[in-house]
């Protein structure tokens, strides 16, 4: 197993997921020995996860209430399908493990990381299935330390505490799905997937959008959840895929462009015109004439190629120079209250969305226009004539009877 899926990310936030259902399951201990006092019992393998992910639901307030509201009805709806025993208590406890994942993933918002690593649909089935196996064995220690605590003639307060929080320490254990082994963010993914194909300028400017991609998500990580940053990061995230993946469209033409490459079509067509001029045969004379226009075509489409090579890193340098700006705007955010930052961070997405845009559509707009002149000076195709037809003599006909012979047409004698 590789020394990535064995890295434990973030830690102090698992370790606070720990401590909360630690303390969440010593309360449902003692709501469960309240109901059984009051003559109601609630099973407190329901109790535990229940109260567990109430107690871990991270994000917004309409992220918590909907987690604490799955929390409750997900892990109490196996309860009402009849199944066995030990079956109720693993789909229970699954539905708790998955939503525990899910708490962590709304923590800092899904749409608002910026290079940071997330958990995807697999950590969601392995928190499913590490919560019903570590709930299984909890009920099993759990039942263990309640009877040796009873031998111990412990109050049931204390008792029932400490078995609930035995049994929460169990569930929360599993919220380590959510720390391992975690999906790279797409940007990110998709540049290092790139940056190999790239060379030169391209690969130079591509690294350094990724690496001003990487310090804007490290400032925007110490911001407020706001529907702000959620904005920006997208915008982030969107001129950084722009700019690597336009560099990797010209990952293949690099090598035409060359210097070496032009001059070696252009000797070679000097050579052709050379060797053309010194045939005595007609036939392979006009083949030469029409090799060496092909190389000079050749040469002047690398040309374009080369005047639009240039608008492309031009555009390259500015889309790195607006993640450079949002870098620095985001360090000044740093500090300062947080009714500040939040209107601050409200204006500079609101900006940087519209510089993003308006830089897209210019780049796009010049591009077009550039292409649309150099097509319009491009000369019109001639048709060149076959060399039967450039060889074969043309005589005009004798003329028909009752025309005059200056009116006679003239045609290709017909062999």
């Amino acid at each position: 197993m590789s020394a990535a899926i064995l890295q434990l990310h973030h830690r102090e936030a698992f370790e606070h997921t720990v401590t909360r259902a630690l303390a969440a399951g010593a309360g449902a201990g003692l709501i469960h020995l309240a109901s059984l006092r009051v003559g109601l019992p609630l099973p407190l393998a329901w109790l535990v996860p229940a109260a567990v992910v109430l107690a871990c639901a991270q994000g917004d307030r309409w992220d918590r209430i909907l987690l604490g509201g799955l929390g409750v009805l997900l892990t109490a709806l196996p309860y009402a399908l009849g199944m066995a025993p030990g079956w109720t208590v693993a789909c229970s406890a699954a539905a708790a493990g998955a939503l525990l994942v899910r708490a962590r993933l709304s923590e800092r918002g899904e749409k608002g990381q910026v290079a940071e690593v997330r958990p995807t649909l697999v950590h969601f089935g392995l928190g499913a299935v590490l919560s019903a196996g570590l709930t299984l064995a909890g009920i099993e220690v759990s039942r263990v330390f309640s009877a040796r605590l009873a031998d111990l003639a412990t109050p049931a307060l204390l008792g029932a505490g400490v078995t609930g929080g035995i049994l929460g320490l169990f569930v929360g254990l599993s919220a380590v799905a959510a720390h391992l082994g975690l999906s790279a963010d797409p940007v990110e993914a998709r540049a290092e997937e790139l940056l190999p194909r790239l060379a030169g300028d391209f690969r130079t400017l591509s690294e350094r959008a990724l690496s001003l991609y990487r310090q804007c998500g490290q400032s925007l990580a110490l911001l407020p959840r706001e529907s702000a940053r959620e904005e920006l990061a997208r915008t982030l995230a969107r001129i950084t895929r722009d700019a690597v993946e336009l560099a990797s469209e010209w990952a293949g033409v690099e090598a035409q462009l060359e210097e070496r490459a032009q001059a070696e079509l252009q000797a070679e067509r000097e050579d052709l015109e050379r060797s053309a001029r010194a045939s005595t045969d007609a036939v392979a004379r006009r083949q030469l004439e029409l090799a060496a226009a092909s190389l000079a075509e050749e040469v002047e489409h690398l040309g374009e190629l080369k005047g639009r090579r240039e608008r492309i890193l031009a555009r390259l340098r500015a889309e790195v120079a607006l993640l450079e700006r949002a870098r620095v705007a985001l360090l000044s955010l740093r500090s300062g209250q947080a009714q500040l930052k939040a209107a601050e961070l409200s204006a500079l997405a609101r900006r940087f969305r519209a510089l993003s845009s308006v830089q897209w559509e210019e780049g796009q707009s010049l591009d077009a226009v550039a292409t649309q002149a150099a097509l319009s000076v491009t000369p019109p195709v001639q048709v060149t004539p076959t060399v039967a037809e450039a060889v074969a003599p043309v005589e005009p006909l004798a003329p028909i009877e009752g025309t005059p012979s200056s009116e006679a047409p003239s045609r290709v004698r017909e062999s």
